[in-house]
């Protein structure tokens, strides 16, 4: 009797990815018709009951500073009741950065801005302090300032960042890890210049502060939990067009794994081998907030990702002004680009949640529940992995969390991006 080759051969999932040529010629041109439709709903709609709840710009339970809130102290220990929360914003001295910084330093917190150049993170630091003073009633906000001159682009230049927070400090609350540029090449580390600047950049940041982020403790405003610290990831929508099939320069790079192996994201580092640099650092990003979770989330710490969605911000800066103008029409602001990761940087999340993007969805999830005050906006609002065009643009909703499309194999996947990671930033894993 013949032996069935049927138990010799693995079955490998399809890749749950959308393709690249998709986001182009379906999704993209899909998204600008729903969300004309949508809107003229809702216009439509406008005297009816239905609505679309937005959520608020602060989460209803977040963190407070302890020096602010005469209850619940997390020490005895005058000095470091008063001490400074810090939080460390990349890329804050423009767009979503500068938004985000803002929101954080008229909450209370010391805003490092870490920007590349000096003058430019000196000049947001006293725009900053000027508008939350000016608005500031009872003189209890923060302040934003520039400590060192960051490129992540450069990880030379990352690690003398991180030592001059090393110097100066000793904890940090919150790391926005929001920096980024669209554009690419090769960095003067070999590595692809985007990939670098958005993914590996940041991973070696936030491994050389990993430490001062563990000693921090965030109180919660219902006081009935504290945290260490929080780490906030810009994703995109764009993560859902990361897949591991897509075409690559030379032989040696096709996949033939159907995986987001070791190998897969060694090419992805490398210059001139993918198109698609931009939308596999946002992949990074989330699969990277899951290692974090996974890793350092037993110590106290805790990491999101978001999406700030479709935003006429300074990240488009190289493009032509006919093409800014257009963003500016169907984009949202940069005031409101920051709602996720104003909300990840500060807000409670149901337990599981790693995602957050601020366009209403018809698919609702009953993972990651949450409490009955909260199911009408917000983190309450937990919706399904969207279809990608309902993700890019559409009714504003503020912050909700999502199902992110993440690779199958995601515990080995984020396994194998940490150690490729590791080795390029010269770290042990």
């Amino acid at each position: 009797m013949m032996k069935s080759p049927a138990k010799d051969i693995e079955f490998v999932a399809a890749d749950p990815f959308c393709s690249s040529k998709s986001f182009m010629y379906l999704h993209g041109p899909s998204s600008c018709i729903y969300t004309v439709l949508a809107h003229i709903a809702l216009l439509i709609m406008k005297p009816f009951p239905f609505r679309v709840n937005i959520a608020p710009k602060l989460p209803p339970d977040r963190f407070v500073i302890p020096s602010r809130k005469n209850t619940f102290p997390i020490s005895s220990n005058p000095i470091e009741l008063k001490s400074n929360h810090l939080a460390i914003v990349t890329g804050s001295n423009t767009g979503i950065g500068f938004e985000t910084a803002t929101s954080l330093a008229a909450q209370g917190y010391t805003v490092i801005l870490a920007c590349r150049s000096k003058q430019k993170g000196e000049t947001a630091a006293d725009a900053i302090n000027h508008k939350i003073h000016q608005s500031s009633s009872n003189g209890q906000s923060g302040k934003a300032e520039f400590l060192f001159p960051l490129d992540l682009s450069s990880l030379q230049s990352v690690r003398s960042f991180a030592k001059a927070f090393h110097d100066k400090y000793s904890h940090l609350n919150i790391l926005v890890n929001n920096a980024g540029i669209n554009t690419t090449g090769k960095s003067i580390d070999g590595m692809d210049l985007c990939f670098q600047t958005n993914f590996v950049g940041h991973f070696l940041l936030t491994r050389l502060l990993v430490r001062p982020l563990l000693k921090a403790k965030n109180l919660y405003q219902s006081g009935d939990d504290v945290e260490a610290g929080r780490v906030v990831n810009l994703s995109s929508v764009t993560h859902h067009f990361s897949g591991c099939n897509e075409l690559r320069k030379g032989k040696e790079h096709v996949n033939h794994s159907n995986k987001h192996n070791y190998a897969w994201w060694k090419a992805t580092a490398l210059p001139n081998v993918s198109n698609n640099t931009y939308t596999e650092s946002k992949l990074a990003a989330l699969v990277f907030t899951h290692v974090l979770n996974v890793r350092f989330g037993p110590e106290g710490l805790r990491s999101i990702a978001v999406n700030p969605g479709s935003v006429a911000s300074d990240i488009w800066r190289h493009y032509p002004d006919y093409m800014k103008i257009i963003f500016k029409l169907i984009y949202i602001d940069q005031t409101q680009g920051a709602a996720t990761s104003i909300a990840g940087s500060v807000g409670k999340f149901p337990q599981g949640a790693i995602y957050l993007q601020p366009y209403w969805q018809p698919f609702r999830s009953f993972k990651n529940g949450a409490s009955n005050a909260m199911q009408s906006f917000g983190f309450g609002r937990n919706y399904k992995v969207p279809i990608p065009l309902m993700e890019m643009m559409g009714p504003f909703i503020g912050y909700a969390v999502t199902q992110p499309r993440l690779p199958l194999d995601l515990d080995r996947s984020a396994n194998d991006l940490w150690d490729v990671s590791s080795e390029l930033v010269g770290m042990e894993k």
